[in-house]
């Protein structure tokens, strides 16, 4: 009997061992690489400007789906970067704008306008995370690039380090390498005055080294289900680049920066190639909002609530689920990321109330709609180099609908009819911008969502 019972236990172990290891195997490895300010109508596969080179972004889109109608869920880095990774909107967060490099930096709005409205200066470390999510399914996480969501001040530290207890190894990364309070580095070259970055040698260019120490994280989990978040600094400024890539690229820094970026998505690729993972990830590549420099076919720019502000390039691939060169235009947003991984990686997310985002796998696998009627945001922030700031905004199918806090008169536009934006038909339909305006308010009420301060008055 004892032999018997022994066999037994050995068996059920064996068996349950074999079930893991194949539960291990069957999970995707996930990677996220999130570019910093690039908006659309910057890389190759858009059939943008010839002098862009981005051929690694291109062998991408061809293995996958390009999304033309990506959005970011803030026209600022720090709220995307918090939505991405709990699937909350940044008005539900209380983190509306970017956490400020200068202490009690508060942006000056126009004269007589309110003040902007209180927004968190680090992600309170109670909020949802994917990569907590992922660690609990048996993943090993890595998180490498910049987080900028760990407290403001950052300017006048020596290595980026406000508050160590908001970097990213306390939101469920195994691993953190660049990730800190800066929200652009101090150097691009080491010495990087980094102080979650290892100077190795003089001269490296950050880019090339954030992409060399991902290749390195994929090679090492050969095997081993793995996460990993790849958000580089690359192409925030100031711009700066290897002096014989800027020269390749024909004096033209930003190009060379984009070649750079380019280039750690391809060292990305080929560690999966190399090991046997590709088949077997979904990858995506995104941006945190849109770019510094304009988007030619969209209006305005980063920091603005109109589509240049907001759209941003996006890619996905996943073998054997998305099938090659394919393109949806369904609006997606960041908040859309944690269901999906978390989904992928036989998850479950019902317990987790706070999210605002959707699974995306029905689009991966060729459903043309989520069952989703309208993206929203929340911008209570002045930011006067742009033409649409410091309101608030609902997009429903073609509609887009601003409401603003007294810099801007509230507009409606139609995108379809009027892509760049620049006829408010708010006079000609004004039911319809009502009925959005009612609708927009209801989601400001839902999320709590902290509003313009007015204007002390002096006594």
């Amino acid at each position: 009997m004892k032999k018997t019972l022994l066999r037994c236990l050995i068996t059920t172990f064996a068996l349950s061992w074999a079930s893991s290891a194949q539960a291990d195997v069957d999970k995707p490895n996930i990677v996220f690489i999130m570019a910093d300010d690039l908006g659309p109508g910057w890389v190759d596969y858009d059939g943008s400007d010839p002098e862009i080179n981005t051929p690694n972004l291109q062998r991408l889109a061809e293995s996958g789906m390009v999304f033309t109608r990506a959005y970011a869920a803030a026209s600022v880095c720090s709220p995307t970067r918090a939505a991405c990774l709990t699937g909350m909107s940044p008005a539900s967060l209380a983190l509306t704008t970017h956490i400020p490099g200068k202490a009690g930096n508060e942006r000056p709005g126009p004269k007589g306008y309110p003040r902007e409205a209180e927004s968190r200066k680090f992600l309170p470390l109670d909020m949802p995370s994917y990569a907590r999510e992922l660690k609990g399914l048996g993943y090993e996480t890595a998180f490498i690039g910049k987080w900028h969501l760990a407290g403001e001040g950052s300017i006048a530290t020596k290595n980026g380090v406000v508050d160590r207890k908001y970097h990213p190894e306390h939101y469920g990364f195994d691993t953190n390498i660049g990730g800190c309070a800066y929200g652009q580095p101090r150097s691009w070259f080491d010495p990087y005055r980094n102080a979650t970055i290892e100077n190795r040698k003089k001269g490296e260019y950050l880019t090339d080294r954030l992409g060399d120490e991902a290749a390195q994280f994929i090679r090492e989990k050969e095997g081993k289900p793995f996460h990993l978040t790849l958000w580089p600094y690359s192409v925030h400024t100031p711009i700066r680049a290897p002096k014989e890539l800027v020269e390749k690229n024909g004096g033209k820094a930003y190009l060379a920066m984009l070649e750079s970026l380019d280039n750690a998505v391809g060292m990305v690729l080929d560690a999966l190639e190399e090991t046997g993972a590709r088949e077997n990830t979904l990858v995506v590549f995104y941006s945190d909002n849109g770019g510094h420099i304009p988007t030619e076919w969209l209006a305005d720019q980063k920091g603005s609530l109109l589509e240049g502000g907001l759209r941003v390039p996006m890619v996905v691939s996943w073998p054997g689920v998305i099938a090659n060169g394919t393109r949806s235009s369904e609006p997606v947003t960041s908040m859309d990321f944690f269901p999906t991984f978390v989904h992928a990686a036989g998850g479950s997310t019902k317990e987790i109330e706070e999210l605002e985002g959707l699974d995306l796998r029905p689009l991966f696998e060729g459903k043309e709609e989520l069952e989703r009627d309208a993206l929203y945001w929340h911008f209570p922030h002045n930011r006067v180099e742009v033409q649409y700031y410091m309101g608030s905004t609902i997009l429903e199918g073609d509609w887009k609908y601003f409401k603003g806090y007294g810099t801007k008169p509230d507009a409606l536009f139609n995108l379809q009819a009027d892509p760049m934006e620049k006829t408010n038909v708010l006079g000609e339909h004004p039911e319809l911008g009502k009925r959005l305006r009612q609708k927009l308010e209801a989601w400001l009420e839902e999320t709590s969502a902290k509003m313009p301060r007015p204007l002390k008055k002096k006594s």
